[in-house]
């Protein structure tokens, strides 16, 4: 069997340049999907209850978040956290989610909101805390 080089090398350069573009494609959709949580947060107190909304003024998330709620307390001189509930989701842009707390029950009637995205690690810090006592 006779092979032409002309032929080999030709399908070797076909090859080798298809896998640059596919390369360089999947490096754009990972950093257009790297963004960071741009949040509008608003929070208040309705009637003895806590109540946070959220508005995703950036890009459609690539993936789900959670949104973790803490009651917030002191344990002599440390803060304690107690989660009191959670929920996954995925927001699009310019999508708006609330929730609403019962603090009537909690000790300190302190709660706080952290959302912890999907698609990069983030340090805990609460992204809103508000008190209804």
């Amino acid at each position: 069997m006779k092979r032409h080089h002309r032929y080999a090398l030709a399908a070797f350069v076909s090859i080798a340049v298809s896998g640059i573009t596919a390369t360089t494609f999947a490096e754009e959709r990972a950093q257009a999907a790297a963004g960071l949580l741009k949040m509008d947060i608003m929070v208040n107190c309705q009637d003895g209850n806590a109540v946070f909304r959220i508005k995703n003024v950036g890009e459609a998330w690539p993936k789900t978040s959670t949104f973790a709620i803490y009651n917030m307390r002191k344990k002599g001189n440390k803060r304690v956290r107690k989660l009191i509930s959670n929920r996954r989701m995925r927001l699009k842009d310019g999508q708006r989610v609330s929730f609403r707390i019962k603090t009537a029950k909690l000790p300190t009637g302190r709660v706080g909101l952290w959302v912890k995205p999907g698609w990069y690690k983030r340090e805990f810090y609460y992204d809103a805390t508000v008190s209804c006592s």
